[in-house]
């Protein structure tokens, strides 16, 4: 049977949180599993209170708890960053939102720098990524142009945004490793709700429980998984954001300067590409001075960076990507972390 992408899931962005969500959301992007019952000890509120927050925040969309991961084990063998410009009569706003509405793309970023829009595109092969920029992305009206960066490898991710800023030259975060079919099935279950009790994924895949929380365990301590919380940083006050893209100076090796940013504060995300830019690095800060503190004094310090392009982000439109499946997996609702 071919297969199928399941719908995206749209994460929404509010203006601001309350000091109890925050809290909340801080803690589940720690550890998404984490109990309801330690949650309420943490915060300081009753186990129901906790749960409903929780609760409230996927219902509403502004969150959701998945497993992140190599987009490989989800079944996406192309990805690229699409780098646009917009017509003069036709805002990138609006551009940006019917970019989202395709299923292919699953981040979207209006910019007011050389290039007015980014989305980054996850398919299945070279094929479909190249049918979804022809097909779907090249049709809508407004695009004046698009240039690809495809990914040859998603190096790095974090989608712990307070982990990201204290990370004090300490490497934190997912990166792509080796793993067999079982730990693959597993990462697909929890990419599905993250919070689905182990006892459930044991089920669906024939294993024992115990087998489940072991293989689970080993993937998260090695960081090929993380089961955390999603939400779009700026509606955490993240306000100053940025995609750079650099270019590494002769006699360097690419993967060498992505190990060095990866270990920066503030970074996020690290992509090694084809195209205008060797590497793509995205940043993100609570403002703009923390943004160029980041860039001045720290990445272009480091040895092989060489060129580099900042393109700052006005807006971001930010949905998760579930696995590629023969058949769609069913609805499930949020579970009691194990």
């Amino acid at each position: 049977m071919k297969g199928t992408m399941t719908t995206p899931d749209y994460l929404r962005l509010v203006a601001s949180l309350d000091d109890l969500d925050r809290k909340i959301v801080s803690l589940l992007q720690a550890d998404g599993r984490m109990p309801f019952s330690r949650i309420a000890r943490e915060v300081g509120v009753t186990e129901k209170t906790a749960r409903t927050r929780v609760l409230d925040l996927v219902e509403q969309r502004v969150m959701m708890i998945t497993a992140v991961t190599d987009p490989t084990v989800l079944g996406y063998g192309a990805s690229a960053l699409l780098c646009m410009t917009n017509r003069p009569d036709r805002p990138a706003s609006e551009i940006a939102r019917e970019l989202q509405k395709i299923p292919a793309v699953d981040y979207v970023v209006v910019s007011p720098s050389h290039y007015s829009l980014f989305a980054e595109v996850l398919c299945r092969d070279r094929a479909a990524l190249q049918a979804t920029i022809e097909n779907e992305v090249g049709k809508i009206d407004g695009i004046q142009s698009i240039e690809a960066m495809p990914y040859l490898s998603l190096h790095y991710q974090l989608a712990h945004f307070a982990a990201a800023q204290n990370k004090a030259g300490i490497e934190t975060g997912v990166r792509p490793r080796e793993i067999d079919a079982m730990d693959v099935r597993i990462i697909r279950s929890l990419s599905e709700d993250g919070r689905k009790p182990f006892l459930q994924v044991a089920d669906e895949l024939g294993v024992s429980e115990g087998q489940v929380r072991l293989r689970f365990k080993n993937l998260s301590d090695t960081g090929t998984v993380s089961v955390i919380a999603l939400i779009n940083p700026m509606s955490l006050q993240y306000r100053s954001m940025a995609w750079v893209g650099i270019n590494v100076a002769a006699g360097h090796r690419v993967k060498e300067v992505a190990d060095s940013l990866a270990r920066l504060a503030n970074t996020t995300y690290i992509a090694i590409c084809a195209g205008r830019y060797d590497i793509l690095t995205e940043f993100i800060c609570q403002n703009d001075r923390e943004l160029l503190d980041v860039i001045d004094q720290n990445v272009r310090s480091l040895p092989g960076v060489g060129r580099l392009e900042v393109s700052i982000y006005s807006d971001l439109y930010y949905k998760r990507l579930a696995a590629i499946r023969d058949e769609a997996a069913p609805d499930r609702s949020l579970g009691v972390g194990n």
